[in-house]
């Protein structure tokens, strides 16, 4: 396990790592007694890995960045679990990619794995359980939901099994203008220089500018990304905005 290039890693008690090809991203917290086990898992920026987490298997894992597993879940890597920016995991859930016990000699028909894949934006309630599925971007599974079907795009699911219950709740995310969302930051920014006791080296932006400064990190809020520099006062800001909300590294 190589570090040596990521930024601001913490890392809990009786914690057990046992994985050939793992990459840890800037910000990434793991919460004790969590278990990581298997030939490749990624972990992106910012994503938090909650008390006694369990991720196993034979096949790749790919976390994106600021996601949220939460405590006491398990993610089931037998088949290939791929994982998009910004998830959230809720306390006590099970993602599973695979089946099997029964005796194929003997005629069992239930024997397979499978890939899950998750999409951006997706919340996922407590003690849920996803099987292999596709849950499409900014879908949403309620408290206790068992999902054995791919979830549609900013559709809501709830039940056993999980249905779509959309056009009674409304849809998990609606459009908010760069105006606001502008206001939003600004406001955030102000609140958070306030705790600082200072002025950071931070600019929130509606469009990149024609220069930008090297020693400043801008976040636009209509691209949703900002300018990765490294600096203490990008980090903090980082955390002082998750988890409700989330920016994405530009290549500028």
């Amino acid at each position: 396990m190589n570090l040596t290039d990521s930024f601001g890693i913490r890392v809990g008690k009786n914690v057990t790592i046992e994985v050939d090809d793992l990459r840890i991203g800037d910000g990434v917290w793991i919460q004790d007694n969590v278990v990581l086990e298997g030939p490749k898992i990624h972990i992106g920026d910012y994503t938090v890995l909650g008390n006694g987490l369990q991720i196993s298997g034979k096949s790749p894992c790919q976390i994106g960045m600021s996601c949220w597993i939460g405590p006491d879940s398990r993610i089931d890597a037998s088949g290939k679990v791929d994982i998009d920016n910004g998830v959230g995991i809720a306390t006590g859930c099970q993602l599973w990619t695979h089946m099997r016990f029964g005796d194929t000699l003997q005629g069992c028909r239930f024997e397979w794995y499978r890939n899950l894949k998750i999409e951006e934006d997706v919340y996922v309630g407590g003690n849920a359980l996803l099987g292999p599925i596709h849950a499409g971007r900014r879908s949403a599974a309620l408290l206790g939901a068992v999902v054995t079907s791919d979830m549609q795009p900013n559709r809501v699911y709830a039940g056993v099994p999980a249905i779509d219950i959309t056009d009674r709740v409304g849809p998990h995310y609606v459009e908010v203008s760069s105006d606001l969302k502008y206001q939003m930051m600004v406001s955030k920014l102000q609140e958070f220089n306030a705790t600082e006791r200072r002025v950071s080296p931070i600019e929130i932006v509606k469009e990149w500018p024609e220069v930008l400064e090297s020693d400043v990190t801008y976040f636009n809020v209509s691209t949703r990304q900002y300018t990765k520099r490294g600096s203490e006062a990008e980090f903090r800001f980082m955390l002082f905005l998750l988890t409700p909300i989330k920016f994405y590294p530009t290549t500028r």
